[in-house]
């Protein structure tokens, strides 16, 4: 007689089970996937739950961990805390220290914003060493729905509320993948009791100097008890329906490029001003935000309101605009030009 599984068996089995599915809509079954690794909550039970399904979905798992030495102490200790749990799970790890530079703790987020690209590149380079097709991220809907909020809050256009994607080109060659976007940080919580599995806190997470948690810990819950107790869940919606809008406004945006872009270097975009004018506004601020993208420019203090004013200088509303991050949009007769300032 077979033995009835306990509450906790349950919930393990059904979590396990439900990243087995996102794997699979990912492409990421019979893959080799390197798992990014902070050692909070949401990467080590991704981790866990990868290296069970290893046999199953026919994974060749390893492990990435970037420590940014920010933390003294408590940095190295999370450090210590992913290579034990790589060791005791048998997964190739790679490691790599990574300094913040010091000017990006002169602006606000700048650490943050700054520790993330230099992680994401080292993630990048390590899978094409290690021959992986895919990196897998930890974020969950939770961190959708303040992704979506915190964009929101700062002004965006609809690419901004698509959020975190299920999956993009990281580097030529890889892709990054969020097989857990669909769980709440409640069933990742709920994992881990159930497994028995510790995980390490990170304080910078309550640090409220920072925009992005002062939205998780403040505006969220506040929206929540005053306005609508789902609204993470309405937020996640409205990335889904935005992800097939967009989806829809890139076929477009990429056609009004071939048409308004004349010329396109490391330093400057000129752009037809003739074709901008017929264009809706709200296309020709897509096309500025790809552009942003592909120029390599920083879109983190870049608005929707930045992106509209510049659309407006097609229009004959302004001369020129000094941007943030040192970028300058100016007419000239019959163009319009976005010219990168040394």
């Amino acid at each position: 007689m077979s033995r009835r599984k306990s509450h906790s068996e349950s919930t393990a089995t059904e979590f396990v089970e439900r990243v087995s599915e996102s794997l699979n809509v990912l492409g990421a079954v019979g893959q080799r996937v390197v798992a990014a690794v902070s050692g909070g909550s949401d990467s080590t039970a991704l981790l866990v739950a990868m290296n069970s399904l290893r046999r199953k979905a026919k994974l060749d798992l390893a492990a990435v961990h970037a420590n940014h030495a920010l933390r003294g102490e408590e940095s190295e200790a999370d450090e210590c805390f992913v290579r034990d749990l790589c060791e005791r799970l048998k997964v190739p790890l790679v490691c790599r220290r990574l300094a913040v530079p010091l000017q990006a703790t002169k602006r606000d987020e700048g650490i943050e914003v700054t520790a993330r690209n230099l992680r994401q590149q080292f993630f990048g380079e390590a899978a094409r060493e290690l021959g992986a097709a895919f990196v897998a991220a930890a974020h969950t809907a939770d961190d959708q729905a303040e992704t979506v909020l915190h964009r929101i809050v700062r002004g965006t256009g609809l690419a901004g509320l698509v959020g975190i994607p299920a999956s993009r080109e990281l580097v030529p060659g890889v892709t990054i993948i969020h097989p857990l976007l669909h769980l709440r940080r409640t069933d990742v919580l709920e994992y881990l009791a159930a497994a028995g599995q510790d995980f390490r806190e990170d304080r910078s997470n309550r640090d409220l100097t920072f925009t992005r948690n002062r939205v998780r810990h403040e505006l969220l819950p506040y929206l929540a008890k005053n306005f609508n107790p789902q609204v993470s869940e309405a937020l996640t919606r409205l990335a889904g329906i935005a992800a097939e809008a967009q989806a829809s406004m890139a076929r477009q945006i990429d056609q009004l490029a071939r048409r308004a872009v004349i010329k396109q270097d490391a330093r400057r975009v000129t752009l037809r001003v003739a074709v901008l004018r017929r264009t809706p506004a709200f296309q020709v601020c897509e096309l500025l935000r790809q552009l942003w993208t592909q120029q390599g420019w920083s879109l983190q203090e870049i608005g929707q309101a930045e992106l509209e004013r510049i659309a407006k200088l097609a229009n004959g509303e302004g001369k020129a605009w000094d941007l943030p991050g040192g970028v300058q949009a100016r007419r000239a007769k019959d163009r319009l030009l976005l010219v990168r300032v040394e």
